[in-house]
This record gives structure tokens, sequence and C-alpha cells, in this order.
């Protein structure tokens, strides 16, 4: 199990706007949803987890290398694979989780981070159609989604069994079947999206943990807006499998965008789609909970302001049952800390407590206010966070 938890769960991190998800799974596996790992945050006194630095002193080992099972990123924007390079270099990796629409990319419209996934995952597809099945771990790739791009000479002997479409469950698991403990159905991207905007081809999970006779779901929707969540919930439908939208807990998609519930008419003002919130309200369980990945949500925003929106906040908090949590509010300079939800023998239960930060954490985050203080500014670049 990932230090400090006990039990399975989900453990969102307060990294800004941006999307950081470890998911638990047992003693030995876990799950890391996209990454953003930052020295600090926009406001000096707005501090982040180091999150590389926490995840290479929390993952379990194996052959005496922190080991993550497996690392899946929604889409190849900054704030969803920050510090991977990072993450590569000290510690193995079992298996990647992509879209088809990070071979599409050009290198110029990549972050470094992104450029080094997209090395990395090509190099895996290579090793997986080398091996004609299972490479092994720290080999593995799964393609998520379908695209005219994969009849290519590159892709086109990639085997099946590591290929995943919309509509379809991923049991699988780092080369392990754990069906009895794990299942991630996968929602989108959708064939025809693979041309979209670049957050409209994220990638979106519903994710369940737990046991069978005791689990937790959580909805996955990257940066996906209305019109994207609008299909999502009616090709669910007309395959009667609702029940694969089903929630405890719903990461805000895009950091508690407006226009997951928001689009603009002619003259360019907002129009709710209540539609999206009813059909979420409905798929949701008692006692749910929805989690912005962001920074502190302003009182209210201002014209072409980015995510997080009050709006969309205040419209989460009427629909939600159990309650609304901002990575960003949770989380303090003095108290630095995840949310986390976790399956007990009693239930689901949101874990609040202090969290124990590694000293690796910790002395790195020092380094950086150290440094903020000093210049009576942020830091521009990362200061310390695995180099030091």
């Amino acid at each position: 199990m990932f230090a400090d938890v006990k039990g399975p769960s989900f453990i969102f991190w307060p990294v800004g706007c941006g999307d950081s998800t470890t998911i638990a799974i047992s003693d030995t596996e876990n799950l890391q949803i996209d990454l953003n790992d930052s020295a600090m945050a926009e406001a000096g006194d707005n501090e982040k987890i180091p999150l590389v630095d926490e995840l290479v002193a929390k993952l379990p080992q194996r052959n005496g290398k922190p080991y993550l099972s497996c690392f899946a990123l929604t889409h190849p924007d900054l704030d969803h694979c920050k510090g991977f390079r990072d993450l590569l270099k000290r510690a193995t990796i079992g298996e990647l989780w992509h879209t088809p629409r990070i071979f599409r990319e050009f290198h110029r419209d990549l972050c470094d981070d992104a450029i080094a996934f997209k090395k990395e995952a090509k190099r895996r597809v290579a090793e997986t159609i080398k091996a004609g099945g299972d490479p092994g771990a720290g080999n593995r790739a799964r393609i998520v989604g379908y695209d005219d791009l994969l009849q290519e000479d590159d892709y086109r002997d990639f085997p099946g069994a590591f290929f995943t479409t919309p509509g379809k469950s991923i049991t699988f698991l780092d080369g392990v079947d754990v069906a009895d403990r794990f299942a991630a159905f996968v929602h989108a991207p959708f064939k025809d999206d693979s041309a979209e905007e670049r957050n409209e081809t994220s990638l979106a999970m519903r994710v369940l943990i737990g046991t069978p006779a005791l689990s937790m779901a959580g909805l996955f929707f990257g940066d996906l807006a209305y019109a994207t969540l609008r299909r999502i919930f009616d090709e669910t439908k007309s395959n009667n499998k609702l029940d694969k939208l089903n929630w405890n807990v719903l990461l805000a998609p895009h950091h508690c965008s407006k226009k997951a519930m928001y689009e603009k008419d002619d003259q360019g003002n907002d129009v709710l789609k209540q539609d999206i919130l009813d059909d979420l309200k409905n798929r949701q369980y008692a006692g749910g909970y929805i989690v912005s990945s962001s920074s502190t949500i302003p009182g209210l925003n201002s014209s072409g302001d980015n995510p997080p929106h009050a709006k969309a906040k205040n419209r989460y908090q009427e629909m939600v049952s159990g309650g609304f949590l901002c990575t960003g509010e949770y989380s303090a300079p003095e108290k630095m800390r995840p949310i986390i939800f976790t399956v007990t023998a009693q239930g689901i239960a949101q874990v609040d407590k202090d969290y124990p930060l590694s000293e690796e954490a910790k002395s790195d985050l020092a380094k950086a206010v150290a440094a903020a203080r000093g210049t009576n500014a942020p830091p521009s670049a990362k200061v310390g966070f695995g180099h030091g």
C-alpha cells in the first residue's frame, strides 16, 4: 500500500491548478493519474507538496527502487505531466497508459516532460511489438482510445491485449489480473475526437477499487468540457451501462472549470447546461464528494479567468450530497496534506487528519520557501526537488 494510507484509497494532492491523483489498490499496487510537480504556487504563501519527492519516498520498493505499478496520462498538458522525467528517472514505472493523441503531437507543441513521456511511450510500444505480447515490468504500455494513426507501420502490430477502446473495462494492471480489487471503465476519448482541441481528447475513466463486497468509485474526466461530457452520458445510456457512471468521488473536470456545465450563446453569455448536473447528481451514491484539484477558488471571477471558477463550485455544491473540497483550500503551508478517501471495514471514509510528509519532501519544500522569501517572490524555476 502507499505509505500512510490504510486500505484502498484515492489520494488527491495539493498541486495548484493541475491534476495529480494517486490510487492505492493493494499493498504493492498503485496507479498514478497525471502529475503536476512544482516548487511553489503563484502566491508566495501557498506552497505545493513536492510530489515526485513524496512518491519516491512512499511508494513500495521493488529490487531496491521505488515502484509505481502504472502511470496514466489523461492528456499531455504541462499541468498534467510536469515532473514525469524526474519520476521516470527515480522510480520504476511498471506500465504506462495513454491515448493515441501523444503520438500525434509535434515536439514543438509539447513541454519537456510531455516530450519525455512521448519518447518513453514510443519506446514501450516498440518493445511490446517486438515481444509480440507482454514485454515485462518497466516496458509495458496500454493505448486507450482509437485513432487511424494506429494503422501506420509503427503501431499496426501492437498487441490487442494492450489496447482498450471506450466502453471497455481494464482489469489487468502491470501484467496482473486485478479484477477482484480494481477496474477502470473507459469512457473517452472517442475516435472522432482525435483531432479536437487537446483537452477534449482527455482520457476519461470510472475507477473502482476495494472488494466485491465493499468498493469505492471515482470519476476522472481530465479536462473535458460540456459537449464531450454530454456525449459520454448519452453513449453510456444507449449501451445500457449507466452504472459505469455511478460515483462516490468526482474529480471536477478541468480544475473546477465552468466549461463542464456552461456554454456560450451567440452573444457570448454563459448558458447553464443543467442536464449534465442532473445526470451527475443522479449517478451519485449517498454521501458523495466532489474534489477540485486547484488553487483556492475565488468568490467571484472576472471575465476570461482561467479555472477554478466560482460559478462551477456553486453548481457543484448545490448537487453534491457529501461535500465539496478543494485541494488548495484543504491544504495550507503550515499543514500540508492531500485529500484522502479510503475504503474501510465500516465503509467509505474521508481521512481527515494530519498527513506525515516525507523528510525528502519537507526538506525540498523548506528550500523552496527559503528561496521565495529571499527574493520576495516565488521562484520561477524548480528549487531542489529531486536534484538535491
